[in-house]
């Protein structure tokens, strides 16, 4: 995860490792310490993803190399096992580097995993029973309820993304094809495509 924050942090701009703890802490990673930074950028420096990009002082910037390019949409795509709720909201943070139909292929497999969450979260309460959650204290009912709650929300604003970017597909298919009819042709590259 703190490969793609930080390869991420790199794609348009090249930053120092104090731009980038203070950018990580906005994206949540509030605990990325310079000891596990430093590291990091390191590690990503050997496999050729970053390279330095000058000194400021002792401050040494970094940049994405097209390796790092490479890797970074890689990361973006990836339909791994699982994720966290931190890590899809990582990965939410650079969605705008994604084309339209690997977006929703992300929404849509999170939307899955909340779905799944819910009927398991919504089972346990059934299993439970009124009497069982009798016994329970009400803090742990109440936090039972909010894992439904919260699961219900989330597939909410999910469902709302999705609607939203199926909408935005055909207009920016549109918003393609005029330009490049206004470049003279259907072979011709077309600027931000």
């Amino acid at each position: 995860m703190l490969d793609l924050a930080i390869l991420g942090l790199l794609y348009d701009e090249k930053r120092h490792g104090y731009e980038l703890r203070r950018q990580l802490a906005e994206y949540g990673f509030w605990s990325v310490s310079f000891g596990s930074l430093y590291p990091a950028l390191r590690r990503l420096e050997k496999q050729g993803l970053i390279e330095a990009a000058g000194h400021s002082g002792r401050r040494k910037s970094y940049r994405i190399t097209s390796d790092g390019d490479e890797r970074f949409r890689e990361l973006l795509e990836d339909q791994g096992a699982d994720e966290d709720d931190r890590a899809f909201n990582l990965r939410l943070a650079f969605f705008s580097y994604l084309d339209s139909d690997s977006r929703l292929g992300v929404l849509e497999r999170r939307r899955a995993q909340l779905v799944e969450r819910l009927a398991e979260a919504n089972a346990t309460l059934k299993r439970k029973g009124a009497a069982a959650r009798r016994r329970m204290d009400r803090y742990t009912v109440s936090l039972m309820e909010h894992g439904v709650r919260s699961a219900e929300a989330d597939i909410e604003w999910l469902d709302e993304l999705i609607e939203t970017e199926r909408a935005e597909t055909p207009r920016q298919a549109r918003r393609t094809r005029s330009a490049r009819r206004r470049a003279g042709g259907a072979g011709q590259p077309v600027p931000n495509e």
